[in-house]
Order: C-alpha cells, then sequence, then structure tokens
C-alpha cells in the first residue's frame, strides 16, 4: 500500500496554484483551479513510484469552505473522466496550514503485483 498525505496545490517553488495576489494586494483564490492542481500532485506521487489514478483505493478531501464542494466535485469527475473512481470521503475543516489553501487530499493507492 502507498499512502499520500498532506497533498496540496502547493507547487515546487511553494507557491500554490489558484492563489493569486494582484498589485493592490488582493488575494484571489480558485477551488476548482486548486481541486484540479491537488488531485494531479497526488497523481506525481503515484508516477513516482511507478503508479496512477487508476491504483488509488482511497481518497479523503479536506475543503475550507464547502461551499467549495461543486468545484471540487466537478475537479474530481474531470480527474476521472468516466473511469472507475476510489472511494472517497469529503470533509469541511476549519482551516490548512496556509491561509491561501483550500483542498486538502490524502490518498491511498495498491501496489501492483510484479511479475
Amino acid at each position: 500500500v502507498v499512502h499520500v498525505s498532506g497533498t496540496s496545490a502547493r507547487r515546487a517553488d511553494d507557491t500554490i496554484e489558484g492563489a493569486t495576489v494582484t498589485d493592490d494586494g488582493m488575494v484571489r483564490l480558485d477551488a476548482g483551479v486548486q481541486s484540479a492542481a491537488v488531485l494531479a500532485n497526488v497523481e506525481r506521487v503515484l508516477t513516482e513510484v511507478g503508479l496512477d489514478r487508476t491504483d488509488l483505493v482511497d481518497v479523503t478531501a479536506f475543503l475550507v469552505d464547502v461551499d467549495d464542494f461543486d468545484a471540487w466535485n466537478e475537479a474530481w469527475t474531470g480527474f476521472f473522466n468516466g473511469a472507475e473512481a476510489p472511494a472517497r470521503t469529503t470533509v469541511a475543516v476549519l482551516a490548512l496550514p496556509h491561509p491561501h489553501l483550500l483542498v486538502e487530499v490524502k490518498a491511498t493507492a495498491r501496489l501492483r503485483d510484479r511479475d
């Protein structure tokens, strides 16, 4: 089993996809962009160990705002694109480790049989 924990929309350069700070200091957060980025980051981790999204068996998503559920669900549906999706739990939380993060995921994937 492979556990992928604490995955967010944070990029390698420590910026957050779906979080933009305008010239006047306003912060714009996009739950849909962050949701898609989180799922892509989960798959990136899986790829590093020779797995992909089809190996996921369980995913838990943490949303700062339950009103972002539709954006999360749309990203989820697009990510699996009609393929069988794993079990999923989505919960609302008070906050995540950075104020610009809207979504975090932990996931479990199965290892493949080696020939």
